[in-house]
C-alpha cells in the first residue's frame, strides 16, 4: 500500500530531475551575450596583388585568439556591408551572391560557444555554449581559434555552393594581407549540423579554419593515392 502511494511521488522527483539536467545546455547558452564587435578597419592591408600572390592554406594554428578588432575586420572583408540600399533591395555586401539572395550565414565557432555574424548591426549574436569546433573539423583544423561554418537555405542551395566560394576567397585574401593562415575544407563529422542546432530548412556547406599560423602551416601535403575507376 505504501508503494501505491510513494510510487509517484518518486517518479515525478526523477522526471523533474531529469528535465532539469536536459535543460542545463539551454542555461549556460543564456549565459552568452551578443558581442558587438568594434568598428572595422577598412582602409590598410597589402595590395590587392601582394595579397592574391601570398594566398595559401594553413594547416597548423597557433593557440592564439584573435582581436576584437581583427575578427570585425575578418568578418567585414568576408561579408560585411559595403554598401547602403540601393536599385536591389539589402544592403550591397563584399562578396556578390546569386539574385542578391544573400542567405549565405556566417556561423562563428569560437572557444566558448556559437554565434552567427550580424553583418548589418556588426554583431555576434549567441546561438549556443561550448567549443564545438571537433563536430564540424579535424583535430588540425578545430586547432584554429575561429571556424567559419558556412550555412544556406536549402531552397537556394542551387547557387550557395558558389557564394559561399566568393566569401571563402574574400576571407583567404584577408589572410593573406594580415598574417593569418586560413583553411578551407569541408565538413567532418556525421552530427555536424546537429552540433550547431541546425534546422531542417538549413544546409551546412562548407567551413573556414582561421588564426595565427603556426609550425611548417604551409607545407604542402602529399598528393592522395589515385581512386580506381568504377567498373
Amino acid at each position: 500500500m505504501r508503494l501505491s502511494v510513494h510510487f509517484p511521488i518518486w517518479r515525478s522527483v526523477v522526471l523533474v530531475a531529469l528535465t532539469a539536467l536536459l535543460a542545463v545546455p539551454s542555461l549556460f547558452a543564456q549565459d552568452l551575450k551578443p558581442i558587438q564587435l568594434p568598428k572595422p578597419q577598412i582602409a590598410g592591408g597589402k595590395p590587392l596583388l601582394t595579397a592574391l600572390n601570398e594566398r595559401q592554406t594553413s594547416r597548423t594554428f597557433e593557440n592564439k585568439p584573435l582581436p576584437p578588432q581583427v575578427l570585425s575586420n575578418l568578418l567585414w572583408a568576408a561579408f560585411g556591408v559595403n554598401r547602403q540600399p540601393n536599385v536591389k533591395p539589402g544592403y550591397g555586401r563584399t562578396a556578390p551572391s546569386a539574385a542578391n539572395k544573400q542567405d549565405v550565414q556566417l556561423y562563428l565557432l569560437l572557444t566558448d560557444g556559437v554565434y552567427i555574424y550580424d553583418a548589418v548591426a556588426n554583431v555576434l549574436t549567441p546561438v549556443l555554449a561550448g567549443d564545438v569546433r571537433t563536430k564540424v573539423g579535424t583535430p588540425a583544423q578545430a586547432s584554429a581559434p575561429v571556424t567559419i561554418a558556412y550555412v544556406s537555405d536549402v531552397k537556394n542551395d542551387k547557387y550557395s555552393s558558389v557564394d559561399t566560394g566568393f566569401i571563402g576567397q574574400n576571407v583567404f585574401l584577408f589572410a593573406a594581407s594580415e598574417g593569418l593562415g586560413a583553411w578551407f575544407h569541408a565538413i567532418h563529422g556525421d552530427d555536424a549540423s546537429k552540433a550547431l542546432n541546425l534546422t531542417a530548412d538549413q544546409h551546412l556547406l562548407y567551413a573556414q579554419a582561421v588564426g595565427y599560423p603556426g609550425p611548417n602551416a604551409t607545407a604542402i601535403l602529399a598528393p592522395r593515392p589515385a581512386q580506381p575507376a568504377a567498373k
